[in-house]
């Protein structure tokens, strides 16, 4: 017996109407991604700034020197460090 996949029985049309299907879908996700990465930045962009206005006591409880919170603020919101 002879082993058929499904797709070689199909037509292109049904093919073509399924690629459309895809990027519809895709598409469809897109306002999602855009809010996820929106929320994201904001989120990262308030921790630096939060990093940035503590005290050398609270960072040096945390091990990390002045300087190095200055370079860690100083990064776009949009670069992960």
């Amino acid at each position: 017996m002879t082993n058929v996949h499904c797709s070689a029985l199909q037509s292109p049309a049904v093919g073509a109407s399924q690629s459309a299907l895809d990027v519809i879908a895709r598409l469809a996700r897109l306002p999602l991604a855009i809010l996820e990465t929106l929320l994201v930045w904001q989120e990262r962009d308030q921790q630096r700034r939060h990093l940035a206005a503590l005290d050398d006591r609270l960072l040096s409880d945390m091990g990390i020197s002045r300087a190095e919170a200055a370079r860690e603020a100083a990064i776009p919101f949009w670069r992960v460090s």
